[in-house]
């Protein structure tokens, strides 16, 4: 059977993120989802069966860019909120694998445009459809899909949605035996995956998770400031130049 998995979403839990569970679920059923991939910043979520159902997964940051673990069975022990500092990608991939997991190069280009392609080599997956990852750099799909290609590495979707309404812009159809974790993951492991962008996500979406983001750490009265410039920044440039 055919299902559709939007790999990268985030809740409320990330410091950016601005919806519940709950809400990022009805979002995924309404939009036909079968599954999510909770990947909220260094902070490992829990699995759900049922439809939707959610695939445990973390989004790791290290000094490389972000590396997604799905389906591991505990929190890396190298992630920022315990170490205290940032983990090389490769160290981060080391210990996904070390749980069982399957580790993911997410957006590998939406702020960077050099890779340690030794790293990305060590990784199963490559996210080459990615609805935030244009805010920058309008090319960043197009480039990660090239490097999928140059590594012989399988690709996957996922929206990054911080919000509810984000949900399912992009997402992976893959074939499975059934609707259970194990048959997802048991289908990602044959690279047989189809990643879908629907739609980029709106410059704007970011400029309200930046302020989710200050609104929760009490930033100072500078940054808040900053992030509603930002706002109307983004909000702009979705009027003059959409992506």
């Amino acid at each position: 059977m055919k299902l559709k998995i939007d790999f990268h979403v985030h809740s409320d839990l990330s410091a950016d993120g601005r919806d519940n569970i709950e809400n990022i679920l009805s979002a995924a059923r309404k939009r036909g989802l079968d599954g999510i991939a909770l990947c909220d910043h260094d902070r490992l979520s829990a699995p759900k069966e049922g439809r939707p159902f959610v695939i445990p997964s973390c989004e790791c940051s290290t000094s490389d860019g972000h590396i997604i673990g799905l389906f591991i069975t505990a929190p890396p022990s190298c992630l920022k909120e315990t170490s205290g500092r940032l983990p090389s990608a490769s160290q981060a991939i080391g210990e996904i694998h070390a749980l069982g997991g399957i580790a993911v190069l997410a957006h590998p280009y939406e702020r960077r445009t050099d890779i340690d392609e030794e790293a990305a080599a060590k990784a199963d997956f490559i996210e080459t459809c990615n609805s935030r990852a244009c805010f920058k750099n309008k090319k960043a799909n197009f480039q990660a899909r090239e490097l999928s290609l140059k590594l012989g590495k399988s690709q996957l979707g996922g929206s990054d949605a911080h919000s509810a309404s984000e949900v399912g812009n992009s997402f992976t159809e893959l074939n499975c035996k059934d609707i259970s974790l194990d048959s997802i993951k048991e289908a990602l492991l044959t690279g047989n995956t189809k990643p879908v962008i629907q739609k980029n996500t709106p410059r704007i979406k970011k400029g309200l998770s930046q302020l989710t983001k200050c609104r929760r750490s009490r930033a100072p009265l500078s940054r808040m400031v900053k992030a509603y410039v930002y706002i109307v920044y983004c909000l702009l440039l979705d009027l003059i130049k959409p992506i």
